[in-house]
Formats: C-alpha cells, structure tokens, sequence
C-alpha cells in the first residue's frame, strides 16, 4: 500500500469507530491518482451486505462526498459509493483527479458510518516519476480524435494487451503473478485483460459461490492487490465480470449480473482499470438475455462510475456455433451508436483463416460514424510455440494497428488460460504446451509484441492514419499509416521491393528498415520526396530464401 494511502486509512481505521465527527489532515500531501481509502465501522451489523445490494436502484448504505476547496480542485465535487469489506467494516476508495485540498464527509443511515469529516492536500507528480509509471497520468480515455487512447493528462495510449482470462483461481501464487506482470511490463505491455469472475471457468476463478449471492472476501481482496500491483508497474487492468453462457437469463438472472457489477464499480472504481460488461457477451444470443438487456447495462455501468471512465464490451465472431445466432466480428456492427460504447472490440477468433479476417475488420470498423477507437482483444493465439508462428502475430498486430486499429492484444503460452504448476488447466480442443520446463513468456510472438512497443513509443503514431492508397505495386496486404508529407510507416509482410507515393512530399527524408522480429533497426538513409520511391528490404529472394517480414520507416 502506499505510504500515503496507509497514513489516511490507518487513521480513519482508528479513529472513525464512533464518537463525534473526525477532522482528519494529513501533513504530507499525496499524489495525483493515489488513492485515498477510508474503513468506517457499521453500527447494525448484516449477515450478508452484499446480497443486500439493490440491483435496480443507485440505494447505498455508504457515500463520501469529495469537494475540492483549494487549487485546481476547487469547486469540484465526487461523491463515491462505499462497499462492504467483511463484518461491519465499510470502505470508500477515491483516486483525487486534480490538485489542491480535498474535503470529504460521509453520508449513511448508520450512525457508525454517517458524517464523518477530514481533508487532505494533493501535488502533482514529478516528470521522472510519470516516465517510471504511466498509470500515474491518471484513467484511459479516449482522445478528442476518437481515434486513439490517452491518459488522463493528455499524454497518448496504444494499447498493447496481454490475455490474462483466469488468474483469479485460487491456487495460484502471489509470486507467479508478480513474474507475469514483472515480464510483461519490461516488454512494454501496458494492459492486463483480466476476468475478474463472477461466473468463472471453474469455481476455482469464481468470486461468488453458485447462488451468485456469497462473495469470497479473501479472494476478493486477493483480487485487490493483484490489480495494485499491475498498477505500480505501469499496467492499466481490463475488467469483465461475466462470461456469456447459454440459459445464463436462467442459471444467474439480470439480478444477480447488475448486483455484481455495482459491487465491482464501488470496489476497484478507484483503480486504473478499465470496465469491459462481460466475455463474449453475444455467445448463446446473449446468453438468452437479449440485446437490450446488455444495451442497458452499459448505460447502468457508465452512470454508476463517478469517473465515467471507458466502456466496452467483448464479442465471440459469427464462425464459432456460440455468436452464430448474434453475428458479429466487432461490436461496431451492433453497438457503434450506443453512447456509453466508447471504443469498439474486435474478436476474429483463432486459427489462419481467423487471423486473415483482423484488416478487413478493422478497416470496417475504423469507418464507422462517429469515431471511436477500435481495439482486437482477441485475435489467433500463440498457443504453442510455432502455431501460429511468430510471423503470423507480427502480422495480425501490425495490420491491426497500420489499418487503424488503436492498439492490440495478445494471448499465448500458459498465461492465457493461467497454466501454471501450482495450477494445472487443461487446454480442451485447444493446443497447449503442457510442461512447465519452457517460459511460454518468451514465445516468439510475445517479444515481437515487446519490439512492437518499442517502436511506437519512438513516433507520434497518434498523429498519423491509414492510407493504404500510398502504397503501389505490391500484394494485396497494403499496410501503410501515415502523415503524408512528415511520416510513414509500411509494414511489408513478405519482404521484396514496395514502392510510396511521395509526389506530394517535397523535400530530403531519412528511412530504416526495422525488423520486427528482432528490434534491430538497420542504418539510416536518405531519399527525396517528390515521386513514387521504390524501397527494396533487406535480406531479398534468392539471397535470403526464408520469408522474412519488415517495416519500412521513412520521416522528414
């Protein structure tokens, strides 16, 4: 916990256990987005608080009001929903989004928990700690383009994922999660996909037991510190509670689904996280609850968060018998319009004709009206090493993002499905590498999303686009964003020779090829501007027999 966050809750902890209200101070200020987090006593004691949680209406026992009264601050005002935490112990967790002095002051029926006072004062983080740790710019939003992803400061966000379905099972350790997340960030993933469930795959991952109506604190709280430390590593969580199944309207009900997400919204809403309604929500024809059900539980999620942070929801493509009866690759082509989607997921599924689709539909999707950014968060995985190659997810990343997409995911070896020795899973139809002596971490993919990384973060990405049309002369795969006449970056997924458009860029411009399978960028050299360039990559046919895929970087 930090030592700021500490402070104030310990003081709380102590002194909020009755008697007149508390005016709190803290002496040393916190840091924009650190969290604040209060523990309250209840005086009535209840058998099962969570249960009690209304599922139609906004009804809380616990709200704290923050009011800005100094700074920046002033004049703003939060007021968050609390959420029980076992016995009479209640909680309210607030991330303060600007700085300057914060009063707060709390609101209940039980006088354990009503009108308790305090205030603290909150500073700006110094550049080199925002460099170590991007989550400290604040929530991911979308930018005024509704092209791209940013943090809350302004600062750009491409989404590079990892599959983090089922590491909320109850076997695995602290430590093998701490290796994943330590492994990810250095590879400069800044994204966790996680199923926080309340439906698992398995009652091992399930935070609530099969009435759906018992919440496991332990592994609740487990949960807690597991997205604390994606967090302190610089890794924003994607959140889904639910995984659509069939006859879920009967097996869980519209009750019990709000009910949980209500809990989740007050518990982690402090978190830099991101809400995703549920897996595959389309599976079954929305698992016999319908569209409008899942339409209004985006609104009922958008409204209830006091940060109004990005909302989504994770689709299963028409091929697989689940999505059959609710077709759709991206959840552009059914939910575009509604207002509380703000970026859209594409799912192509798995295998090669699967990965062949991720282009075309993200070109589709990038058209829509109006913008919204358009992420895949699940495209072929690198189940076992070699199937897919590597080559094949360079090439469903780059096409993704050099067609439009705002960034992309990845899912392979044990972490996709958590396989790990403290906690076997079977893979099912699905390839697995069943030993443990390899690090799937390392598969070929996965660094080649890491050089992916690498290279984005070096260019203003978010200032370019597609145009597949400055591309002449070579296969059908035409991969090219651009900001014509300043940048280009073409993605040449055979290698040979491929020539750019640059008759409206007049000038002298440096180029390199980087390989996207290694990280190594070659020597730079120049070119003019002016007219159609051709650009031969290294390494060509009958020199080099391999199949080797590059890009082409060409920059005033």
């Amino acid at each position: 916990m930090n030592a700021h966050l500490f402070r104030i809750a310990l003081c709380i902890t102590l002194c909020l256990r009755g008697g007149p209200p508390l005016q709190a101070s803290v002496s040393d200020p916190l840091r924009l987005w650190e969290i604040v987090e209060l523990s309250l006593q209840a005086r009535r004691a209840d058998p099962n608080p969570y249960a009690a949680i209304s599922a139609d209406t906004k009804e809380v026992l616990l709200e704290v009001r923050f009011t800005g009264t100094g700074g920046e601050a002033k004049g703003k005002q939060f007021t968050v929903a609390g959420f029980w935490d076992g016995g009479r112990t209640w909680k309210v967790r607030f991330a303060p989004p600007l700085p300057g002095t914060w009063e707060y002051r709390s609101f209940s029926t039980d006088p354990g928990l009503s009108n308790k006072k305090g205030k603290f004062r909150v500073v700006e983080w110094e550049e080199e700690a925002l460099a170590k740790n991007p989550t400290r710019r604040g929530l991911v939003q979308v930018a005024g383009s509704g092209r791209h992803f940013q943090y809350a400061d302004g600062t750009p966000f491409l989404w590079i994922g990892d599959t983090w379905w089922n590491w909320t099972k109850r076997e695995i350790k602290f430590e093998s999660y701490k290796t994943l997340v330590d492994d990810r960030a250095e590879k400069g993933f800044n994204l966790g996909q996680l199923f926080v469930a309340g439906n698992g795959w398995g009652r091992s991952a399930s935070l609530l037991d099969t009435s759906f109506t018992v919440l496991d604190l332990d592994l609740m709280r487990k949960v807690d510190s597991m997205i604390v430390y994606a967090n302190s590593k610089g890794i924003t969580v994607w959140v889904h509670p639910w995984w659509s199944r069939k006859d879920m309207d009967k097996t869980i009900g519209e009750e019990k689904i709000k009910r949980w997400w209500r809990y989740l919204v007050r518990r982690l809403g402090a978190y830099n996280v991101i809400w995703v309604l549920a897996g595959e929500y389309n599976m079954y024809n929305y698992g016999n609850l319908g569209l409008p059900f899942w339409d209004s539980l985006g609104h009922m999620v958008k409204s209830e968060d006091p940060y109004r942070r990005i909302v989504s929801v994770h689709n299963t493509p028409p091929f697989w018998d689940g999505g059959a009866e609710a077709p759709q690759w991206s959840t552009a082509e059914t939910l575009h319009q509604a207002p509380w989607m703000d970026y859209n997921q594409i799912q192509v599924g798995h295998g090669r004709m699967a990965n062949e689709m991720i282009p075309e539909i993200v070109r589709a999707s990038f058209a829509e009206k109006p913008a919204k950014p358009v992420v895949v968060t699940e495209p072929w995985y690198e189940f076992v090493e070699g199937n897919p190659t590597g080559r094949d997810i360079r090439f469903g990343a780059w096409s993704a993002i050099l067609s439009g997409a705002a960034g992309h995911s990845y899912g392979g070896g044990h972490v996709w499905l958590a396989h790990l020795p403290e906690s076997p899973a079977g893979g099912g139809p699905w390839p697995l590498d069943a030993g443990f002596e390899d690090n799937t971490l390392n598969y070929q993919g996965a660094r080649s999303m890491e050089y992916l990384a690498g290279f984005f973060r070096q260019i203003p990405w978010w200032e370019m686009l597609p145009r597949p049309e400055l591309v002449y002369e070579y296969p059908r795969d035409r991969y090219c964003l651009a900001n014509p006449g300043s940048e280009y970056v073409l993605y040449l997924r055979w290698g040979g020779v491929i020539k750019l458009d640059m008759r409206d860029a007049a000038g002298t411009f440096n180029y390199a090829w980087f390989n996207p399978s290694t990280g190594e960028t070659l020597e730079t050299k120049t070119t003019e501007g002016g007219a159609i360039r051709a650009f031969a990559s290294p390494a060509l046919y009958p020199g080099t027999r391999e199949v080797q895929d590059w890009v082409l970087h060409v920059w005033k």
